[in-house]
Parts: structure tokens; sequence; C-alpha cells
């Protein structure tokens, strides 16, 4: 009888414990949804600042750019974007005929002529 008695009463505790779990599990799927919209917020944040510091070079124009678009407008950014690239072929031309990139081909065994 004492063996029954202590059966019914973990029964009747393992019902308790399961009701509760199930209220838990109940309000912490309010909680989610509440918290769900600025915790993307802020995975959309992080996501971000780990794409500017791979691309440091990036963001460094960016600024450069609304810098200087907020001194001239866009019409000065625009006149500034066409001068860099009419200069851009004669500037990519000196730094292949540098000596800097002769001597880094005849160091790897590559002479150029």
């Amino acid at each position: 009888m004492i063996m029954k008695n202590r059966l019914v009463a973990v029964a009747c505790r393992r019902k308790a414990l399961l009701e509760k779990i199930d209220a838990q599990r109940a309000e912490m799927a309010d909680i989610s949804l509440l918290l769900q919209k600025p915790l993307a917020v802020a995975d959309a944040g992080l996501k971000a600042v780990r794409y500017m510091r791979s691309h440091p070079a990036l963001v460094a124009g960016c600024i450069a750019a609304l810098l200087a678009w907020r001194r001239k407008g866009i019409s000065g950014l625009m006149q500034e974007v066409r001068h860099f690239w009419y200069l851009l072929p004669s500037v990519v031309s000196l730094a292949i005929r540098s000596p800097s990139c002769e001597r880094d081909h005849t160091e790897s065994g590559t002479k150029k002529h």
C-alpha cells in the first residue's frame, strides 16, 4: 500500500511538472515573438559591422565619396570621378613600368624585357 501511495504521489508530481513545463514553454514563445524583430535588427547590424571590417578600403572610399559629395555636390563629385578615370591609365602604366615592379619580376626568376 505504501508503494502504491508513492507511485500516485510521483505521478501527481510528474503531472504538475509537465503542466509547469508547458506554461513555461508558452511564456518563452511569447517572449521570443516580442524579441524577434529587435534581434533581427541586431543581427543585421552585426553583419554590417563584419562586412565593414572585412572591406576597409570600400568603407573608406564610401566615406570619402560622401564627404566630397557634401562639399561639392553631385556635379562636383562627378567631375572628380571623370578626372580620376582620365588619369587612371597613365597611373597604371607608370606603376607597371616602375623599377620596383621590374625588381619583383627579376627576383622571382622571370625577367621582363
